[in-house]
């Protein structure tokens, strides 16, 4: 049986998985955190093993035999973080063939399949990608320091903001405040300071969970944030639509954001209200990531199969006769 693997590298965790030819996935498997731009060497080997021998483990077959892999990366598309990806990733792979795509380009295959439509991506950061008639579009993707709204990270940061503004008496954010003590196990305001200068960007981003019960018991500062962010989310989906010639919105929600259909319910109003454009399916993705990686895989390979034996045809075909 062929099988073919794919891979989601995240700022939270490694999500890898394995498909068989007629595209059905077989097993999965999780790792660590693996964002090319955060994670150390080490740690992003180790969380790409973590992930990749798990999903091999719930099957019959070995990594020697994987026909293809793909793995799905932020940041693969920049010259300086390829290159380190894929030095890295020889690693992971060995002999077995295997090419890099950004984390995009994963979640518009795992939503759409090679249909027309747009992917909205909101984890730890956040990115927007669409496709019709072979081209394609993005918006989005700018990292923490420039972009990163409507993410998890970013839903996170702000909920501390509101926090340690509440603490002066500039902010309304009380339950903000003690929720946030709470999750981190302070005493006081003040010692969120110290609290929140180790924490990595993917310990940051599971604070948005703070954010989003808070907002659910009724809180105001809370849904402000979230109403807030997933406008931002909105205009990324309007400015993929208008650069593709979209009128009709068909847009597959990825990330665990949109595990809260609060959230959901929130973009889904700010996408009705887009000028020019009309909302046609909203819906959370059923098949992750890394499966969209496995199907790009057992792509590439069928491509360059089908190029190999038409060569072959032809070489044939060439050949004089004696």
């Amino acid at each position: 049986m062929e099988t073919y693997l794919g891979v989601d590298g995240g700022g939270s965790s490694t999500k890898a998985c394995v498909v068989a030819s007629d595209g059905k996935a077989l097993s999965a498997g999780v790792g660590g955190p693996s964002n090319i731009y955060y994670s150390s060497d080490e740690e992003f080997v180790g969380s790409l093993r973590d992930a990749v021998g798990q999903a091999l483990a719930g099957t019959s077959t070995t990594l020697e035999s994987v026909r293809m892999a793909c793995v799905a990366l932020a940041g693969a598309g920049r010259p300086r973080y390829a290159d380190r990806a894929a030095t890295l990733l020889r690693k992971v792979f060995g002999d077995v063939p295997f090419f890099v795509v950004e984390d995009t380009r994963a979640a518009l295959a795992a939503a759409h399949e090679g249909r027309d439509g747009i992917a909205l991506i909101a984890g730890t950061g956040s990115n927007c990608i669409g496709s019709k008639d072979g081209e394609v579009a993005s918006a989005g993707g700018w990292g923490s320091l420039l972009g990163d709204e409507g993410s998890a990270y970013r839903i996170a940061v702000r909920g501390l903001q509101a926090a340690a503004k509440a603490a002066d008496g500039r902010g309304p954010a009380a339950g903000l405040l003690e929720g946030v003590l709470s999750a981190l196990g302070g005493e006081t305001p003040k010692d969120l300071i110290d609290l929140t200068q180790g924490l990595t960007r993917s310990d940051l981003a599971g604070l948005s969970r703070v954010v989003f019960a808070a907002a659910g018991v009724g809180d105001g500062e809370a849904m402000r944030i979230l109403d807030e962010e997933s406008g931002e989310l909105a205009l990324m989906v309007k400015a993929v639509a208008s650069r593709l010639g979209m009128q009709g919105l068909r847009v597959g929600l990825v990330g665990g954001c949109f595990m809260n259909s609060l959230y959901v319910d929130m973009l889904r109003r700010h996408l009705q209200r887009l000028s020019g454009f009309s909302l046609e399916a909203l819906f959370v993705v059923s098949r992750p990531p890394c499966e969209g990686a496995a199907l790009l895989a057992r792509e590439r390979w069928l491509s360059q199969r089908s190029k190999d034996e038409a060569a072959e045809v032809s070489g044939l075909r060439q050949q004089p006769r004696e």
